[in-house]
């Protein structure tokens, strides 16, 4: 039998019966489709309040050993300097982890969840931005994960700015920038004390990372 007898006997048979008994007949019949059409409904719904107003990422940040425990950061001042930076920000944002802590606790076996988080991070570029204390950011410049500075921004802007360097294969690279008190990242809340900052070598948003630091700089010099 095909659709349209189908849908016409279907139709004859619930005009015999009554209003229970129609439900339970639909139901008998219809369930699977029913049920189906309901999952439909219930997958599309999730699907447009979970995408609902969600921003596009401009770049990935990732602070590591921050004093996010002292204070919560204001995560939109990094998109105001984006956006002083010259990276188009509209219906975008900066995604910070900032949760991330390194030979802080005394406990290794965080320690090592921690090494194993950021190095899944560095390998597959879902890392652009990235700024640690002199330590934690050593222990990355050995496996020479930053990008040479020296190479991507102008000298006149690196002249006289407080640079991190470090030599690999006989070659040296800036790795990246010393930031003081005073700095988009210490207004933020991220950091009070000294924390360098770099762009990852493989970082799949590595121009706008250039221009983040380009204005990091900018503003250091202007004071």
């Amino acid at each position: 039998m095909n659709l349209k007898k189908r849908w016409k006997a279907d139709r004859e048979a619930l005009k015999k019966l009554s209003g229970r008994e129609k439900w339970l007949f639909v139901w008998d019949y219809y369930k699977i489709p029913l049920i189906a059409l309901c999952c439909v409904i219930f997958l599309t719904a999730i699907t447009l309040l979970t995408g609902a107003g969600r921003e596009e990422v401009a770049l990935y940040a990732v602070f590591v050993n921050s004093d996010r425990n002292l204070e919560e950061p204001d995560s939109t001042q990094l998109d105001a300097l984006a956006e002083r930076a010259g990276i188009p920000m509209e219906g975008r944002t900066v995604d910070v982890t900032a949760n991330l802590t390194l030979g802080q606790n005394l406990n290794e076996a965080y320690d090592a969840q921690t090494v194993q988080v950021l190095g899944a991070l560095f390998g597959i570029s879902d890392l652009d931005l990235f700024a640690a204390d002199q330590a934690v950011f050593e222990r990355y410049a050995q496996q020479d994960a930053f990008a040479d500075l020296s190479v991507l921004i102008d000298r006149e802007l690196l002249a006289g700015a407080d640079l991190y360097t470090y030599t690999v294969e006989g070659k040296t690279v800036t790795g990246g920038i010393v930031l003081h008190s005073g700095s988009a990242l210490h207004e933020a809340g991220y950091y009070h004390g000294d924390v360098i900052v770099g762009a990852a070598v493989n970082a799949e948003n590595l121009e706008e990372a250039v221009a983040m630091l380009r204005q990091l700089l900018a503003e250091a010099q202007n004071g």
